[in-house]
């Protein structure tokens, strides 16, 4: 009764709806205030269709993250993964279109097989980590930090550290491509994120997920196979990484070994400040996907601002930490 009594007195900022999507109602707060401030250029449509496209890679590599993160682990090999993929596609991709006799009569050819390659290699490499963290015993932290240091070196190696410009039209194309006003790369961050938040949210695997990163010893009693669990969301992860360097090179048109350097700490702050628990078990895909457009907007707001790269980066630092304090100030599990 007593606890009754106090929910229904609570103010409205305390209620559940509130509490367990409080990044939700920050971000729309950031709308209606960005939108004030940049005399409505912050919700033209142009500018969200460019929001939703800058966010598509690191959206991509987010959910990936945020899987990882739900099991309780984590991935840091993800951007240098995404760099070592998109890197493959666009210079053995070139390479092999060059040598294909039928280059002109199908166009793009050559590609096909070397982005095949890239995201079975990139799917490889996430299993590599998987079995590092649960054959070997190896601290998530660490072993994913190894591979991102292994990749980053086999990069510079394919490449002689100089960059890959403009690889083939193919991938610029595909970036130029757009269907009602969005580009395709959208849609396809669109549909992995709405597929994979139903899985969490409507079937077994997201039972699964929360149960192991909420109590794996629990999880391992109650039948559920933790070990080829942690494994294969590893997998999977991997092969998020391998489709974001696809979609790098669609939006950027180029690639070097140095590219997304800022990209890993943005995408887990991301999926932070959308109340994905560094601990595990607990958060969803929505609430980071807020996440993700969350700090796209803060961006494209300061550009529009004219405000200084540097200046920009102390802002978005503190911005992300009120966020991830009203969000653990307010989420009932805080």
């Amino acid at each position: 009764m007593t606890t009754l009594a106090q929910s229904a007195h609570d103010p409205w900022w305390r209620s559940p709806v509130v509490r367990k999507n409080a990044i939700v109602f920050v971000f729309a707060l950031f709308l209606i205030v960005g939108t004030a401030v940049s005399r409505g250029r912050l919700v033209e449509p142009g500018n969200l269709s460019n929001i939703l496209f800058q966010s598509s890679v690191i959206g991509v590599l987010a959910l990936g993250e945020a899987l990882v993160m739900l099991t309780g682990g984590i991935d840091l090999s993800i951007v240098a993964l995404m760099v070592a993929s998109a890197i493959f596609m666009g210079g053995a991709g070139s390479e092999l279109q060059q040598q294909m006799s039928m280059s002109n009569a199908l166009p793009y050819v050559g590609f096909l097989p070397a982005i095949a390659i890239a995201m079975i290699g990139a799917a490889a490499v996430g299993l590599i980590n998987g079995l590092m963290v649960v054959v070997l015993r190896i601290p998530a932290f660490i072993a994913t930090l190894v591979m991102a240091l292994v990749l980053s070196g086999v990069s510079m190696l394919f490449t002689g550290g100089a960059p890959i410009y403009n690889p083939d039209a193919f991938f610029a194309d595909l970036g130029a491509t757009r269907i009602f006003t969005l580009p395709v790369p959208v849609y396809i961050f669109l549909v992995l994120t709405a597929v994979i938040g139903v899985l969490l949210a409507r079937s077994k695997l997201g039972v699964v997920l929360y149960a192991l990163g909420g109590n794996s010893r629990a999880a391992r009693l109650s039948g559920i196979a933790v070990e080829r669990t942690t494994v294969a969301i590893y997998t999977l992860s991997g092969l998020l990484s391998g489709l974001a360097g696809f979609l790098f090179l669609a939006r950027t048109g180029s690639v070097a070994p140095t590219s997304g350097d800022n990209f890993l700490l943005g995408t887990i702050a991301a999926v932070v400040v959308g109340g994905i628990s560094l601990a595990g078990g607990k958060g969803s895909i929505r609430n980071a996907f807020v996440g993700v457009l969350f700090l796209a907007t803060l961006s494209n707001f300061l550009n529009i601002l004219l405000v200084s790269p540097h200046i920009q980066d102390a802002i978005s630092g503190v911005v992300i930490i009120l966020a991830i304090a009203i969000n653990a100030r307010l989420d009932p599990d805080a």
